[in-house]
């Protein structure tokens, strides 16, 4: 069902752009956990107390997070690495189908003897081995960063591996939506404005449901809200998250494919 020669031109294609957005989180890494203990100094957990509640929470800060390795890493460094991480996500798999439409590849490569099901399939095996990829690269400059650096004898390696466990999952969830729509896109244009709009959409609504218990209802609707990277930081991880994002990824992928197999493509 996966087609070896698609899946490795694949992840030629997007290896470059895989590589500079890895480097783009690990220099977001580097930055703002690496300001950990600085923040400890001047002492930002009494400054934030004078801060809006609702500023505060739809920030995703606390004063714990400010105290805690940990907390401050996975509550809000990650938060705002998934945001980045699940955007890549979404160009990434939108890109794959929606790139054949608009270069034109698609009247060599859907002529071929193989189904589109099987393209399809061996596209998401690409996603799934560059996701994998980007994740591990974080976890390991994270750990490197909190263990040697920052906080050494105080990061918790299997808090911070849940936490980024739930951000690969998040992300898969991401992917999975962007396979479900992308057949529905004929330009990689399209496909990338609507990863950058989703990505924030996802971010914004896990924000405002945080910040106003009227609208709490919005968090059902984010995958930040099911990654809850900060419960997986105090090493209480989101269980029923864990088993949804995957099922989202998978119907993603199931819809994604059964709209390819029905699409009529341009003459």
């Amino acid at each position: 069902m996966i087609n070896g020669n698609i899946s490795r031109t694949e992840i030629g294609l997007n290896r470059r752009s895989l590589l500079i957005w890895t480097l783009v989180l690990v220099v977001v890494i580097l930055i703002y956990l690496g300001s950990f203990v600085f923040m400890g100094n001047l002492d930002f957990a009494e400054l934030i107390e004078g801060f809006p509640d609702e500023l505060i929470t739809g920030m995703g800060m606390s004063a714990a997070m400010f105290e805690d390795v940990n907390l401050y890493h996975g509550g809000m460094v990650m938060l705002y690495g998934l945001l980045l991480a699940s955007i890549y996500a979404m160009m990434l798999a939108g890109g794959m189908i929606s790139r054949d439409v608009d270069l034109g590849t698609v009247e060599f490569l859907y002529t071929r003897p193989l189904s589109r099901t099987v393209i399809m399939l061996s596209k998401v095996f690409s996603f799934l081995v560059m996701i994998i990829f980007l994740w591990i690269a974080v976890y390991l400059v994270s750990t490197a960063i909190g263990i040697f650096w920052v906080a050494p004898g105080e990061y918790d390696l299997d808090a911070q591996f849940m936490v980024h466990l739930m951000g690969l999952l998040a992300c898969l969830a991401a992917g999975g939506i962007a396979f479900a729509i992308a057949p529905l896109i004929n330009r990689v244009q399209g496909s990338t404005s609507l990863a950058v709009g989703l990505g924030f959409f996802f971010f914004i609504l896990n924000s405002v449901a945080s910040m106003y218990e009227q609208l709490e209802f919005l968090r059902f609707l984010s995958i930040h809200y099911y990654a809850d990277l900060s419960g997986a930081a105090r090493g209480e991880p989101f269980v029923a998250g864990m088993i949804i994002l995957p099922v989202i990824f998978i119907a993603g992928v199931v819809a994604g494919t059964v709209l390819l197999n029905r699409k009529e493509f341009p003459a």
